[in-house]
């Protein structure tokens, strides 16, 4: 029962560190007061503008990790 144990535990550590790795290498945007993908002026703590601006943002990000950026 051991093996069991000792084998998940091991698992657990390694998708942790998996995912601490990943999330070290993703970039963290701040609210700054602006749209990210526009420049529009937002509301404080606010990232995008609306819905749309953020869905673009993300398909333009997805592109360019597929391309290797």
């Amino acid at each position: 029962m051991s093996d069991v144990a000792d084998r998940a535990d091991w698992r657990i550590a390694h998708d942790i560190q998996v995912s601490r790795a990943h999330a070290s290498r993703t970039l963290q945007l701040e609210a700054d007061g602006h749209c990210h993908y526009c420049d529009e002026h937002v509301a404080h703590g606010v990232l995008f503008c609306n819905t749309d601006c953020r869905d673009d943002y993300e398909k333009e990000q997805a592109a360019l990790r597929r391309a290797g950026r």
